[in-house]
Parts: structure tokens; C-alpha cells; sequence
């Protein structure tokens, strides 16, 4: 059983595509409760790991958000709200979804957001191919 909910962020380059940044920090501005219960990862495109992940998650446009393999935010930033509401209906476990559900109203955290961003590898695969 998966103990984190796991989360790809497709991107062409979280540092030089401002969309993709954004994409990026989107989930990196989750509150510490929230980061506790995710992993997740930037896939650039600029490299053949991320070129490989991209075609592995069917992947249409970028900037994208699969969740749980899901693509669910396909060039669209999403908000908080709907962030947490995609999380939850992916959770692994009713208990963890719960938990969730009830930092709704909690909101993004920018405090922590560039160790949060590093954790996640952002901007470190970006060399051409």
C-alpha cells in the first residue's frame, strides 16, 4: 500500500519557462501537512529521462500535473482548492484522504517554497538533449 501520494509535474524547464516555474511551485507551496503526505517530482523535457516520463504518462502538453499517473492540470495552474480536491480523490487510503480534505481551507505556504522546490529536483535535469 502507498504510504505518499505521488505527483509528476511535466514541464519543458521550470527555470527558463515561467509557466512551468509556476506549475512547479504550485506544489512546492503546499503547507508542510500536505508535503508530509506527497511526492513529487519535475520531468523536463529537455532530457530523455523526462522525454521518457512524458510519453510513459501520455502526456499532451506542457506544462502538466499527473497525479497518481493522472494527467489532471494540462496547462492550467491550478489553485489551492482544486489542487487539495485532485489530491484527496487520489489518495491511497480513506484516512489519508480525510487528512486532506481537512487542510482545505488551510492555504498555500510560501515560506518554505525554494527547499520544498529543491527537494523535488526543480530545474536540476534541464541540460539539453
Amino acid at each position: 500500500m502507498a504510504d505518499k501520494i505521488h505527483i509528476d509535474v511535466l514541464t519543458l524547464d521550470s527555470v527558463q519557462c515561467a509557466a512551468c516555474g509556476y506549475m512547479m511551485e504550485s506544489i512546492a507551496a503546499l503547507p508542510e501537512e500536505v508535503q508530509d503526505m506527497i511526492e513529487y517530482t519535475e520531468w523536463s523535457i529537455k532530457n530523455k529521462e523526462g522525454i521518457g516520463k512524458f510519453m510513459e504518462l501520455k502526456g499532451r502538453v506542457l506544462p502538466t500535473i499527473c497525479i497518481e499517473g493522472d494527467l489532471v492540470f494540462e496547462s492550467i495552474i491550478p489553485i489551492y482548492e482544486e489542487l487539495i480536491d485532485e489530491m484527496a480523490k487520489r489518495a491511497p487510503t480513506d484516512s489519508m484522504r480525510e487528512s486532506i480534505e481537512s487542510l482545505r481551507d488551510k492555504g498555500f505556504d510560501f515560506s518554505n517554497i525554494q527547499e520544498n522546490l529543491k527537494k523535488a529536483g526543480s530545474g536540476l535535469k534541464t541540460k539539453a538533449v
